[in-house]
């Protein structure tokens, strides 16, 4: 696969299958309560126990700003709260609460059924080829720091 229309037509193929699964995928604006943003944000705080405001504006590609206001959203929702370093009063942790942990599993869910009935309609052996490549993929962008 080192042809050049080869890398063409895949990233091509990748970016409209990430622009339809986006589509798929939305929520009608009253099913939603996160964004895909805090949505992003949420799985951050749930996976990295503790984390800072700066890891989400650094996992998200986000001004400190920006994530800042991401934040006090989440926490206005009751999905996140913060927490005090108990030796650097200047740093804030973040944690999910019960009500966002909830929340990020009834979304989960959600996205995952919508998968479902996409991927109902190919076969399983596809399927399972694409997760093989999928997990070479996200393996090799870990270890070679593409």
């Amino acid at each position: 696969m080192n042809n050049v229309p080869d890398f063409e037509q895949l990233f091509a193929s990748m970016l409209q299958l990430s622009k339809l699964i986006s589509q798929y995928t939305q929520e009608t604006r009253e099913e939603r309560i996160a964004t895909v943003l805090q949505f992003s944000a949420l799985n951050l705080v749930k996976d990295q126990h503790e984390t800072a405001i700066s890891d989400i504006s650094k996992s998200l590609q986000l001004s400190k700003s920006s994530a800042t206001q991401l934040i006090e959203r989440l926490v206005k929702l009751g999905l996140v709260k913060r927490i005090s370093d108990p030796e650097d009063r200047r740093i804030i942790r973040l944690e999910i609460t019960k009500n966002g942990d909830a929340e990020l599993h009834k979304l989960r869910l959600k996205l995952i059924n919508k998968m479902k009935r996409v991927f109902s309609k190919i076969p399983a052996k596809d399927i399972r080829e694409l997760i093989r490549i999928h997990t070479n993929l996200i393996e090799t962008l870990k270890t070679e720091h593409i």
